[in-house]
């Protein structure tokens, strides 16, 4: 293991996340308005909901990289970050209410990948 594949590692984060807010703000799109079309086919022209599902595309390929270099046993907790990743998006950037009991889920599950991070 090396610097760059915890970089990979980390951009798989990012596409985590990145494509989450995606399918997100592409579905509050789609929901109401024309009822004269069915949800599928809304869904299916959304152009964000596209956008999460290559950022997902590109995830694959590079969490494919990282699981080629590093043990599941240390790849897959570390990539729970993401959870912490959206819950900050959600409160952040869709301006979603997040409860105290969900930070603390949050915090929890950073400790947690702390822990396994520094057994590395």
């Amino acid at each position: 293991m090396n610097g760059f594949t915890f970089l990979v590692l980390f951009g798989t984060i990012l596409c985590d996340i990145v494509g989450q807010l995606c399918f997100k703000a592409g579905l509050d799109g789609v929901t109401g308005g024309d009822a004269s079309r069915p949800v599928w086919l809304k869904v299916a022209t959304t152009p964000l909901i596209w956008l999460g599902v290559a950022t997902y595309a590109i995830e694959i390929g590079a969490w494919l990289f990282v699981l080629s270099r590093m043990p599941l046993s240390l790849a897959f907790p570390l990539a729970s970050f993401s959870y912490c990743g959206i819950a900050l998006a959600s409160r952040f950037i869709l301006k979603e209410p997040v409860s105290r009991r969900r930070w603390l889920g949050t915090a929890l599950i950073a400790i947690g990948v702390a822990i396994v991070g520094t057994s590395a």
